[in-house]
């Protein structure tokens, strides 16, 4: 690996130009209408020898769409890429998917300066406020040019967090861009709800009361969206997604068959209050993906899993366990090994939920995998990435994901409404105190290397995906 000493963004963009390569089908389907054809390369040959800029919004004339590689530059090899993929593949004929790339969002950033030790990563530019229609404008100007499509929005009840929900109404829901925007919700269960012991009681009859609760204000946020705001509800099965954060400590351990039931009939009623509120069931994902390739999978994950319509993991690190040796932190890399072990985790996962059916509708429950890049909390190992280490984490899971899943469990499916394209989660947007933001950052303590001026991590995951072509189509089939 470089160090920031040697390794410039002009330096990084020599060493990276490549001759023509073969694309994925949806990252050469440069004007993004779901084919490929003549339209791809003539995008491309009206962008050639522009350049982005490392500013927060392109230079003036730059067409984003023309940046395959994720250079911020165009040049001939960016055509000539696209003209061999458009051959290889085909031309009208051949219809492109663009995988669904989901990032969380948050919105409680009240206080415009944030004190150093607060935040493992910084916005370009300084600090910002999440009740800026501004700020949420340029973020969305800016996940539609990078490649993320879905907008998993924190989603915290007022008794919880007083400011959460109304800077969302003064800043996200009044962006000027926000019809471009596909959006879920992340329920933070374990803020909104009871905690004992680092875990949640559902013996405590509070619990589901207030669950029940929230999934009512959940159902009412989303219809909001759907009915008032020109954005489109994320949704799966023809039902609005929502992510739950905190799944995994639901229950106190050893989780006895009572709690159990008690935790199954409170999601019961929290399906219920939200349909009554929604007019349809919620798709929900809880946070149920293993951690480890060793072992056996605990009982009480997999029989919360039965209960959700798909699973995923908050952070592919976040097993990292506190590591404080004489006041120095621990470090990690990506690695091989690493890259690896993530696979082994994942072959592990589809074994595991492979004949499982969600109790409810009983269809099969998808796997979501996390592309999240490295990792720096405070008082926990930091997981330090790198640009092309992140690129070719992220394309390596899909390759896997794709040829070891989704052709085995998924393929009748894919296309139709219960997965439109494949589905992965490429970490946080702006979340700055697990430094695993993916967003324009003068700082990220995650990053063993800076090479494009803060925008690294963003630039790869245009690399692996593409621009966001659904921000001007609908992801719903």
């Amino acid at each position: 690996m470089g160090t920031a000493s040697i390794c410039t963004p002009n330096a990084w963009l020599s060493a990276q130009t490549p001759g023509p390569n073969l694309l994925p089908n949806y990252v050469a389907d440069a004007n993004g209408n779901g084919w490929l054809g003549a339209q791809d390369e003539k995008v491309v040959r009206n962008a050639l020898f522009s350049k982005r800029g490392f500013g927060l919004r392109p230079a003036p004339g730059f067409d984003h769409r023309a940046d395959i590689f994720g250079r911020g530059s165009i040049d001939e090899s960016t055509l000539e890429s696209v003209q061999h993929t458009v051959r290889e593949i085909g031309s009208l004929t051949t219809p492109t998917r663009r995988p669904i790339t989901v990032a969380w969002h948050y919105g409680w950033y009240n206080r415009l300066a944030r004190p150093p030790g607060t935040q493992t990563v910084k916005f370009k530019g300084g600090d910002y406020v999440s009740w800026d229609r501004n700020i949420e404008t340029l973020f969305n100007d800016q996940k539609n040019e990078f490649g993320i499509s879905v907008d998993a929005l924190s989603w915290i009840p007022p008794r919880a967090n007083a400011h959460l929900l109304d800077n969302y109404e003064k800043g996200y829901l009044q962006a000027s861009n926000l019809g471009t925007r596909h959006a879920a919700l992340l329920y933070e269960s374990t803020l909104a709800l009871p905690v004992l012991n680092g875990r949640i009681d559902f013996l405590d009859s509070t619990v589901s009361s207030l669950a029940k609760d929230d999934f009512a204000q959940l159902a009412g946020f989303l219809a909001r969206l759907r009915d008032q705001t020109p954005a489109a509800v994320f949704t799966l099965d023809d039902r609005p997604v929502v992510f739950i954060f905190g799944t995994h400590a639901w229950g106190q351990l050893p989780i006895a068959n009572a709690e159990f039931i008690a935790m199954e009939q409170a999601i019961d009623e929290c399906r219920e209050a939200f349909y009554s509120v929604y007019g349809q069931f919620p798709y929900l994902i809880g946070e149920e993906m293993v951690l480890s390739s060793k072992g056996i999978i605990a009982s009480d994950r997999i029989r919360r899993t039965t209960s959700f319509d798909a699973i995923y993991v908050y952070h592919h690190a976040s097993n990292l366990k506190p590591t404080r040796l004489s006041g120095v932190d621990a470090t990690l890399f990506i690695t091989d090994r690493y890259m690896e072990n993530q696979l082994a985790v994942l072959r592990k996962t589809y074994a595991a939920v492979s004949n499982l059916l969600n109790r409810h509708t009983a269809q099969k429950i998808l796997v979501i995998p996390n592309l999240a890049p490295g990792f720096a909390k405070p008082g926990l190992p930091t997981l330090k990435i790198d640009r092309s280490a992140y690129a070719d984490f992220m394309k390596l899971i899909q390759r896997f994901h794709e040829r070891e899943y989704i052709k085995w469990e998924w393929e009748t499916l894919l296309g139709s409404a219960a997965l439109p394209a494949p589905i992965y989660i490429v970490g946080s947007w702006n979340e700055e105190f697990e430094g695993h933001c993916v967003f324009p950052s003068s700082l990220n303590e995650s990053l063993n290397t800076t090479v494009q001026e803060g925008f690294d991590l963003p630039m790869a995951i245009k690399e692996a995906f593409g621009w966001n072509h659904y921000s001007k189509r609908k992801i719903a089939v």
